[in-house]
This record gives structure tokens, C-alpha cells and sequence, in this order.
């Protein structure tokens, strides 16, 4: 994504709309620094409801046809409607009484239609880049002189010397790694079909060991509404490890663990499975009762 510093300021043209529904924005979010945080984690889930990893197999943007594509910016779409909460006008969003089109690329550039520009109406435009796992929201007006020749569909691109007139509310803002991208998805739904949930994540977790793995996809595998309860002790998956020489970690409880093993960090809503390599790592485990 080519980004351009903003030169959108006080005593530039379109300052003082764009600048109104920035303040807007961000009074609904709860300031930039919400939004900061906020917006990567809805561009990740956008796109992940779209790929739909588990029944599709699939775990990167490339892999989508040009039409799903579109549907990652319609869902998107509906996601800042919905986190702003505000409601849907002539355009897609109404904030503070000025009617807004969200555009969406996962390119560089945005196409905006004829209705957008024939009124040079204000655009907030979103891009999200996969090969960095980095994010955009500015505004625009559709400026007529801000845009190229309109193509068959009569949209029109936005011109690169134009970029400089986007005001930029989130700027290069890194999103989630996919958590499915490490995971061979043809196998993982191999696994599904093994009987059991206790037997599935047993199966799966062998195979992946020293792979931070989400409780999402933990859920996704075990297909059960307790499904973390097949992981406890009691009978349970890490029973069944443990007596095989592999420990099944917590980020919330064996992060201590995590640490002394020398491995990176995992977040609470992770696990990973660790066979020791060495006969440090097997004394440690072996002293906490982590494998037998």
C-alpha cells in the first residue's frame, strides 16, 4: 500500500468536513487511540469470516476470487457501521449528519462510483495489506479533480498524487496473523473427522507440536460446546499426552513454563504442545509433573 503523508490540515480545502467527521469517529469509538486498537481486529475478523478457514481450507486473501473479495469489504463495511454505531443514509454511514461511503481495497487503490463523485462526496476508505499484515481508514472527498478516468462500470480510481489529500485516522496499524496460517488445513479436517473430541485434539496436537494454536481453533477441532474440558486433566487429552512425553501448555497458567523452556510468549487465549528436544527441557517437564 503506497501512502502519501497528509496534507489535509487547517487551510486545506476539505479540512474542515473532513476534520468534523473525524472528531465524530473518533467520539464514537472512544478516541484514535480506540480506533487503533479496535479496527485492526475487525479487519482480521472480516476477512477470516469470509476465507472461512475450517469448511473452506483456505487461510490467505489469495486464495479468494475477485467477487469474494468484494464480500470482505461489504462485511467490513457492516462492521464499522455496527462498531460506530451509527445508521445507513443515501451512503453507507451517516456521521454527524454528513452521509459517508465506505470504500474497501485489498490493493492499492479504491474505486468509487458514480453516485459518490458526482456530488464529490466524502469516502472513508479502508485498506488492508496481507503480505505485511497492515491496515488504513482516512477520508476523502470525491473530488472529481482527485480522480482518474472512470472505467467501463464508470468508476474511477483515485489519481497518486491525490493520496496526499486522504485524511488519515489509522495509519499503517498491524492486524492479527491469520491463526489458522501455520495449521496444514487439509489434515486438520482429516482430524475432524476422528470420533471423539478428547481423540481429535490428542491427534492434533502430536502432530503440532511448538505451535501456539487458538482457542478458536481448538473449538473448530473438538466441535463440542465444553470443548476445553477435553484438554483438562481428569481422562482428558493432556492425560493422554503427558503419558506419551508431551506437555500441553497454557498462556494463562504455564506462561512461567513457557518462559524457563526459552520459547516466545503465547497470549492467554492460546496452548501449545512441547516433546522435549533435549535433556534439559525433559528434566524440567519431568520435575513438574508436566510428562512422565
Amino acid at each position: 500500500m503506497r501512502v502519501t503523508p497528509s496534507i489535509v490540515r487547517p487551510g486545506h480545502p476539505d479540512y474542515d468536513v473532513l476534520n468534523r467527521i473525524r472528531r465524530a469517529v473518533f467520539a464514537r469509538v472512544g478516541g484514535p487511540e480506540k480506533l487503533a486498537a479496535r479496527f485492526p481486529a475487525l479487519v482480521r475478523e472480516a476477512i477470516d469470516f469470509v476465507l472461512d478457514p475450517v469448511r473452506t481450507a483456505r487461510t490467505r486473501m489469495g486464495e479468494l476470487d475477485s467477487i469474494e473479495k468484494t464480500f470482505v469489504g461489504l462485511k467490513i463495511e457492516h462492521m464499522v457501521r455496527d462498531m460506530l454505531d451509527v445508521p445507513k443514509g443515501v451512503r453507507d454511514l451517516v456521521i454527524d449528519g454528513i452521509d459517508v461511503d465506505i470504500k474497501n481495497t485489498v490493493g492499492g487503490n479504491w474505486m468509487i462510483p458514480p453516485e459518490t463523485y458526482r456530488g464529490e462526496d466524502a469516502c472513508l476508505v479502508i485498506a488492508s495489506e496481507e503480505a505485511t499484515h497492515r491496515c488504513w481508514m482516512g477520508l476523502i472527498l470525491a473530488r472529481n479533480s482527485y480522480l482518474n478516468a472512470p472505467n467501463r462500470d464508470k468508476k474511477r480510481s483515485v489519481k497518486g498524487e491525490a493520496f496526499k489529500n486522504i485524511l488519515w485516522l489509522v495509519e499503517g496499524a498491524p492486524y492479527p496473523v491469520n491463526r489458522w496460517a501455520s495449521i496444514d488445513m487439509d489434515r486438520f479436517r482429516e482430524l475432524r473427522k476422528i470420533h471423539g473430541g478428547t481423540k481429535r485434539a490428542v491427534a492434533f496436537f502430536s502432530e503440532n507440536l511448538r505451535l501456539p494454536v487458538h482457542r478458536d481453533v481448538i473449538h473448530s477441532l473438538i466441535l463440542q460446546h465444553d470443548y476445553m474440558k477435553r484438554l483438562r486433566q481428569n481422562g482428558g487429552a493432556r492425560d493422554i499426552l503427558r503419558n506419551r512425553g508431551i506437555a500441553l501448555l497454557s498462556g494463562i497458567y504455564d506462561a512461567p513454563i513457557i518462559h524457563e523452556l526459552g520459547l516466545p510468549a503465547i497470549s492467554s487465549e492460546e496452548m501449545i504442545a512441547i516433546a522435549p528436544s533435549n535433556k534439559a527441557e525433559e528434566a524440567l517437564l519431568r520435575r513438574r509433573g508436566l510428562i512422565i
